[in-house]
């Protein structure tokens, strides 16, 4: 079987010292992360020492991955909420390691600790048209709560896993909720196109799903209103259906929703390359993974330092 990186939990005298490197890998992990040009700047792109030492004095604690000592891969940071749970933030692993599952070792051990001293929930937030939510839901984690960025126009998701619980599918978190007007995104051969609400008879076979953004508000307006959004800069060829050029991040509204009209969230996104085919009656949506079917990933070396 082979081995995972090990993983280190840092005192937090230790951390202090690190500081520096640990802001210089964040750094690293988050610049040209992005999975579709034009969005802001992730914030972990621009971390500074100073923000890794007030994260410590808030009680964070920072753990690393690492393929050899002294040489991290991959890093996260641990804080006790005031519920008892476990708050993860700053998940970072640097471009040579992506892939490799240095990010699941690391939830793993974390994990694994939790289950140990009785943690109730594992949370974190992720970035909706980041693309991110998917690949913490292949982790185990499943989304609670959808709530728009303060500081940008995009769109957060709150996940959650209990330590030690089956992975939950969660299949229908995906396709948004039972309230508001959905926008489905699909992807053809040839084009990107937007299905205005639920009746997606219009979408061609062999299209995939690229993402869902939900409007909430104006009742039976907002089927008009949202027709109105999207063929500002779409062409519209059905009675609910709006085409744009091929390439998502050529259709801004696609691109930042909320941008576009700071009611239309993004409730779903799909990286490119990874959109899960429509079957004519909704996504073939990828399941979690659980841990033990990976057993290429070493999760028992956890060590504090």
């Amino acid at each position: 079987m082979a081995e995972g990186p090990d993983v280190i939990v840092l005192p937090p005298r230790t951390a202090a010292g690190l500081a520096g490197r640990i802001a210089a890998l964040t750094r690293a992990a988050y610049r040209g992360s992005d999975p579709l040009p034009g969005l802001p700047v992730p914030d972990g792109a621009t971390e500074t020492e100073a923000a890794v030492r007030a994260d410590l004095a808030s009680g964070a604690t920072v753990w690393l991955a690492e393929s050899a000592p002294g040489r991290p891969v991959a890093a996260l940071r641990v804080t006790e909420l005031p519920d008892g749970a476990w708050g993860i933030g700053r998940v970072s692993v640097l471009p040579a390691a992506r892939g490799t599952g240095a990010a699941r070792t690391l939830l793993d051990a974390v994990e694994d600790a939790a289950l140990r001293e009785g943690v109730p929930v594992l949370r974190l937030d992720a970035v909706v048209e980041r693309c991110l939510p998917p690949l913490y839901a292949r982790l185990g984690f499943a989304p609670v709560r959808h709530w728009p960025s303060g500081d940008k126009p995009l769109t957060e998701v709150t996940m959650e896993r209990r330590p030690g619980a089956p992975p939950r599918p969660g299949r229908r978190s995906w396709l948004g909720p039972g309230d508001g007007v959905r926008v489905h995104w699909m992807l053809t051969g040839d084009a990107l196109l937007a299905v205005i609400g639920d009746d997606t008879a219009e979408v061609p076979p062999g299209a995939r799903l690229a993402g869902i953004d939900v409007w909430r508000g104006d009742g039976p307006r907002a089927h008009g209103r949202l027709r109105d959004l999207l063929t500002a800069t779409g062409r519209r060829t059905g009675g609910t259906t709006v085409v744009f050029p091929p390439g998502r991040h050529a259709a801004p509204v696609h691109l930042m929703p909320r941008a576009a009209e700071p009611r239309l969230h993004a409730w779903c996104r799909f990286r490119p390359g990874a959109e899960p085919p429509w079957n004519g009656a909704g996504p073939d949506l990828p399941e979690p993974v659980p841990s033990a079917a990976r057993p290429d990933i070493r999760t028992d070396a956890v060590r504090c330092t």
